[in-house]
């Protein structure tokens, strides 16, 4: 088989491997990088595609390649090569390629990206690209299949608008989407603020309480995925915890955002019975109306009948429910 190079192809949505999206949200990554990162991806979307399971009983497991035997035929065993056109990268012009090209030193900087390495049962640290160069229309650079492993281990996948990174008006706009993604299924989450901003490996000093964090962060990111993507998010704080509410935005499409009436009369009524059951206040009631539109009453009042502590009140309550769906 012959050497192979990618280059971007035109796409509305990249996948993001649960790999890699841990990645993201683990570390700093600037806008630039982050576009490098969504046209790579476009490049490989058909590579990814091998690697994801079809729930079918036509398929058997046994028949699907592995990531070796994919590319054990290649001429160059140890990297793949990519090319990718400048002007996807920065269209219409308006960024200086010098910033471009600082991205691209610096995403072959030797600390870019942390690896499990198992000879050592540790971590290693390794550039995302290797030996980056350019000229007026392209830029090129290889990436170690190691790497390219955890772009198409696609055991477990979101999908993003490849554009994102191009509105956006913060690079904290991927890297909260990508965490946020994780509580998709359960149509948001209740944290504490500490433990946010563990997660996001944020320090506690950084934002000098959450005030601050509201202000610099979630405010700003909140307002890019309301403008330019499918998936957004409500949020409360109350006593040191966040209530994370996750909603379709107006551009999305098919996100079956319409509830019956009788769906309505039901919830209104659950929220009626637990309101005076578990003692929630206003705001609590808000964050479990926006749970049931967004799981549904049916779904949502089958997990509910399951056991919660019937001595748990107002935010505890809330938490609770918010720790069950979590944990399915």
């Amino acid at each position: 088989m012959e050497s192979k190079i990618f280059t971007s192809k035109t796409r509305k949505k990249v996948l993001i491997s649960n790999d890699f999206r841990e990645v993201l949200i683990s570390q700093e990554t600037t806008i630039i990088e982050q576009r490098i990162l969504v046209v790579i991806l476009s490049a490989i979307k058909e590579e990814q595609s091998l690697f994801i399971s079809v729930k079918s009983a036509l398929v058997k497991e046994k028949n699907q390649l592995s990531f070796d035997d994919y590319y054990e035929g290649w001429a160059n065993q140890g990297t793949v090569d990519f090319l990718l056109p400048l002007n996807d990268l920065n269209p219409d012009r308006r960024m200086k390629n010098e910033y471009i090209q600082s991205a691209l030193i610096n995403m072959a900087n030797i600390n870019w990206l942390r690896l499990k390495d198992e000879t050592i049962n540790g971590y290693k640290a390794v550039p995302f690209i290797i030996e980056p160069g350019w000229n007026k229309k392209n830029i090129f650079f290889k990436m170690d299949k190691a790497v390219l492993r955890h772009l198409v281990n696609m055991s477990s996948y979101f999908s993003i608008k490849k554009d994102l990174p191009y509105q956006a008006s913060t690079s904290n706009t991927l890297r909260f989407l990508m965490w946020l993604l994780k509580y998709k299924q359960q149509g948001g989450i209740i944290k504490s603020y500490s433990q946010i901003l563990k997660e996001l490996f944020i320090s506690k000093e950084y934002y000098e309480g959450h005030y601050r964090f509201e202000r610099d962060f979630l405010n700003n990111v909140k307002a890019d995925l309301d403008s330019y993507n499918e998936l957004s998010f409500n949020y409360a704080y109350n006593k040191g915890n966040y209530n994370f509410l996750i909603y379709y935005t107006k551009n999305a499409v098919g996100s079956g955002e319409m509830f019956s009436s009788l769906n309505n009369l039901q919830t209104d009524r659950a929220l009626k019975y637990l309101k005076k059951t578990r003692q929630l206040d206003e705001r609590s009631l808000s964050v479990l109306r926006k749970l049931f539109e967004v799981r549904g009453y049916k779904e949502l009042a089958i997990r509910l009948k399951r056991k919660i502590d019937p001595n748990l009140t107002g935010i505890d309550y809330v938490k609770a429910v918010f720790q069950l769906l979590e944990n399915e």
